[in-house]
Parts: C-alpha cells; sequence; structure tokens
C-alpha cells in the first residue's frame, strides 16, 4: 500500500461543521452499475482496494468515502487520534449528501447498490430508510447493529450516558486509549491473517494522520442511541438484502443483527464459518467465501 504522500484525494464540505470528507471512486473498465462503500469505525477505504478491485472485475465501479474524524477527512478534536462524534446522524448526513450530490449525478441512470461493513452497517441501514428506493440492492458485511461488551450492556448504558451527562464526553471510553490501534495480532480477534493485519498497522505506522485510537465516550453514545433506531429503520427498507455474518465475531452482536434482520422484508443471511468480524481482510479461503457471497447477490 502506498504512503499517504503519494496519495490525493477528493473532498466534499460536510453540512456539519465545516468538515472536510474525503472520497474517491475506482472506476470499473466496462461498467455496469455503480456502488456505494461505507467503512467501519477507525477505517479508510484505501483498506478495501483489493475488494474495490474485485466489483470492478465485476463491472461495477466503487464510490467510497471516510467518515468524519477518520481516515483522510478531517478531524473534530485536537486530539485526532481519538474516535469521536457529536451526532451519528452526522455520519448519515455526510452519506446522504455523498450518495446524492456526487454518486448519483454520475450514476445517471444507472443502477447503484450499497454495501458496507460495521459501524458503516448502521449508517447505512439509517441512510437507506431515508433513502431506499435509491438503491437496487443493500449488502450488510459484519453490521454494527450491537455492540458485544466486556460488562453487562445495561451498566455500560448508565456508565456511558453518566459520563457524558458529566462532561466527560470527549475523554476515552473505559479502557480505550490513542495507541488502540498498536494493539498486537493475536489481541485483536480481527481477522485470522496475519499478513493483511500486518499491512494495516503498518499503512497507519507510515501514514499516522489515518491512525484512530479507541472511541470517546460520546461515539460510544452516540452509537448506542443509533442502534436503538435500527429496528425501525429495517421496516422502511424494502429492496432485497444480504446480511454476511462472520460466525466468530467478537466485535459486532450476531443476535443484535438476527434481532433487525427479522425486519427487513426481504433479507437474505449468508453465515461465513470460521471468520473473525473483518470479513473483507480475512486470510484467502474465508475472504473468497465473502467475496463470493457478495458478488452472487449483486449480480444475479
Amino acid at each position: 500500500m502506498e504512503n499517504r504522500s503519494d496519495l490525493s484525494f477528493q473532498h466534499f464540505q460536510s453540512r456539519h461543521g465545516n468538515v472536510k470528507i474525503a472520497y474517491s471512486c475506482f472506476k470499473a473498465e466496462r461498467e455496469k452499475a455503480v456502488i456505494l462503500f461505507l467503512t467501519g469505525r477507525a477505517e479508510y477505504f484505501l483498506k478495501y482496494c483489493p475488494f474495490f478491485e474485485r466489483m470492478n472485475e465485476l463491472g461495477f465501479t466503487v464510490f467510497s468515502l471516510d467518515h468524519r474524524g477518520q481516515g483522510a477527512s478531517g478531524r473534530m478534536l485536537a486530539e485526532s487520534e481519538k474516535g469521536y462524534v457529536e451526532n451519528f446522524d452526522f455520519y448519515v448526513d455526510d452519506a446522504e449528501d455523498f450518495l446524492k450530490n456526487i454518486v448519483l449525478e454520475y450514476a445517471k441512470k444507472k443502477d447503484v447498490f450499497l454495501v458496507s461493513h460495521s459501524m458503516g452497517g448502521a449508517v447505512s441501514l439509517l441512510l437507506a430508510a431515508r433513502c431506499a428506493d435509491l438503491f437496487k440492492k443493500i449488502v450488510f458485511v459484519s453490521p454494527m447493529w450491537g455492540l458485544i461488551y466486556s460488562m453487562p450492556e445495561t451498566l455500560v448504558k448508565i456508565i456511558v450516558k453518566g459520563a457524558c451527562l458529566l462532561g466527560f464526553s470527549r475523554f476515552y471510553a473505559i479502557g480505550k486509549s490513542a495507541k488502540d490501534y498498536l494493539k498486537s495480532f493475536e489481541k485483536t480477534h480481527l481477522t485470522h491473517s496475519f499478513e493483511n493485519y500486518m499491512r494495516q498497522q503498518s499503512f497507519v505506522t507510515q501514514n499516522r494522520s489515518f491512525a484512530l485510537g479507541g472511541p470517546a465516550f460520546a461515539w460510544v453514545n452516540e452509537s448506542i442511541k443509533a442502534m436503538q433506531k435500527l429496528p425501525e429503520a429495517a421496516k422502511k427498507v424494502k429492496v432485497p438484502v444480504l446480511l454476511v455474518q462472520a460466525e466468530h465475531d467478537t466485535v459486532v452482536d450476531n443476535n443484535a443483527q438476527n434481532i433487525v434482520a427479522t425486519n427487513l422484508e426481504n433479507c437474505r443471511k449468508t453465515l461465513i464459518g470460521k471468520g473473525f468480524h473483518e470479513l473483507l481482510n480475512e486470510e484467502k479461503e474465508i475472504y473468497e467465501k465473502t467475496v463470493s457471497a457478495i458478488s452472487d447477490f449483486l449480480v444475479g
């Protein structure tokens, strides 16, 4: 992967706080349709270039952005490595502006598909509830429709809400720090591929402006509130949906995904055996099963 100094991005101005949102377009030579791809928390769209290339081979041009506060997009805090968002809806608003003002302007009359990973899955579902008729099909990969906590969820909600009310919203959540992105491979359980994990860690080490540590209390609080909206949001989505679950996900809650999925009118679920959370950054066999499931759904 290239160094940050070698990269150039396009930007648009967010309607919230004048934050610059970085994005790019990965064009297919024989274009048939367009994909809007939304990443997870602490990620950047360059991480998914190999997947975008596979989609390009199928005739899909891919548009993707870096969410506010991460990747090549603008930060809201002086402490740039802190995961923060003032309001989760700002992610959705940024994605909606990107879709309507840039992606659809490019796509014209071509079909547009929505594909997302992790936190991008929460953003995408809320976006789809607003704009479902604009998408032909939707794919959620390990979506953040519920989180796995190290303590009872009710206690987490009390602590997080209390911290925000007491003025600690910009402090790191309990157990999180600026250097979370430097965790050893063995402690993450994000992927089975040591090579892929170290490639991403090397990239953010060499391109420190992309580094993002743990979340602040505000991010956790806003995410909890957003996830509570998802069952109702799902009822508004009528287009075909593919939910791709990782069997051994330790980040997001598959049971919560199943509950939300019952509210989707036309949802197919694929469980990727042995997979960890980052299915699109997994070892070859798991990755290929994931990409095949997505490809078959989009093309079929």
